[in-house]
């Protein structure tokens, strides 16, 4: 698909997967030349639109204009079963059928990591722009409200999580787990990924390497039982993927790191993920304490991506080396070096 100026709004009325038809207030992202489209919607949803569902389409000059809090609500409401009720913070729009403390308190980290978040990326000298969309979450009472919408949302992989955040919908999406620890580490690791595609940090749909968004993630969500939140400063050590990395350094090979930038495989197999995880974390604890500005850098470089223009393996790997100013052997003895002293 080739990439197209997205100036215009278009309203598209096609049929969905269910046979539905649908109106989508957008604006183009990609066109294929059947007339096929990634359109960006006025919710923040992004939609493939094929040319065969499309029945009418009508253009104009006027910018998108993403709806609002209120309309959010509405539509979100209208969603979902019964019991549902919106709880609004500064910057967040939350849907939820659990109880008014707990989602208070979800609200508040969602709002800690949101200055934290900004705060950060400041420092390094990079200003995040506001996202264009309400932030979305949906917090469910328990885990079976959970999988009624998660398996329709995301299929059975949401068997497998207690959280997630939907590159599609654009919302982020959990339930009131009772292991205090893993829950902390889901909601921080799951918003920290909307908001990096909502403020620039990273581009939707666009040669995202999961090494730099999963290690970044887990990066900001270490967990901090002193807090009565139970989290506060961003990129601790953290313990748990520490001892997963050293647990796989015995078995860890000298093309590693090619592989873990080269290509998401490891994150995509059940065998290796684990330990793919743990050495994404480890090296971008490395890189944002020894490297910062050559990071931040190349992290930018990345946020300039187009949507589904992806980088093959090799070019994946001379972008980084070039950011970093040495050759990945190089960089490998000095991160393995760097991270043996981490406490």
């Amino acid at each position: 698909m080739p990439a197209v100026d997205a100036n215009a709004v278009e309203r598209i009325t096609f049929k969905d997967q269910s046979d539905r038809v649908r109106t989508a207030v957008c604006e183009p992202l990609v066109t294929a030349q059947d007339g096929g489209q990634l359109v960006l919607c006025d919710d923040g949803f992004i939609l493939t639109i094929l040319a065969e569902s499309i029945e009418a389409r009508t253009r104009d000059d006027s910018p998108l204009v993403p709806i609002d809090d209120a309309e959010m609500g509405r539509r979100l409401l209208e969603e979902l079963p019964p019991g549902f009720a919106i709880y609004k913070t500064t910057n967040y729009l939350i849907v939820h059928n659990t109880n008014e403390a707990y989602v208070r308190w979800v609200g508040g980290l969602f709002e800690q990591l949101h200055r934290g978040f900004y705060a950060y990326w400041k420092n390094q000298g990079w200003e995040l722009a506001k996202p264009r969309f309400p932030l979305v979450a949906l917090v469910f009472a328990d885990r079976a409200s959970y999988d009624a919408y998660a398996l329709k949302d995301v299929g059975e992989a949401a068997r497998a999580t207690i959280g997630y955040y939907n590159l599609e919908t654009n919302r982020m999406t959990t339930y009131n787990v009772p292991n205090a620890e893993r829950n902390v580490a889901t909601i921080i690791h799951e918003a920290t990924h909307q908001l990096a595609y909502n403020t620039g940090l990273q581009k939707r749909y666009a040669d995202n390497p999961m090494w730099v968004s999963e290690g970044l993630s887990v990066f900001f969500e270490s967990p901090d039982f002193t807090n009565p939140r139970g989290w506060r400063s961003i990129g601790k050590v953290n313990v748990v993927n520490l001892a997963r990395f050293r647990r796989y350094l015995p078995r860890r090979g000298s093309e590693s790191l090619a592989t873990l930038l080269s290509d998401d495989m490891r994150f995509r197999q059940e065998a290796s993920a684990a330990d793919a995880y743990s050495e994404a974390w480890a090296l971008n604890y490395f890189l944002l304490r020894t490297k910062k500005k050559e990071y931040v850098q190349y992290l930018q470089k990345l946020s300039e991506g187009k949507p589904l223009e992806i980088r093959g393996p090799r070019e994946r790997i001379e972008l980084f080396e070039q950011f970093m100013g040495t050759d990945l052997a190089t960089l490998d003895r000095q991160f393995l070096a760097y991270m043996s002293r981490v406490q």
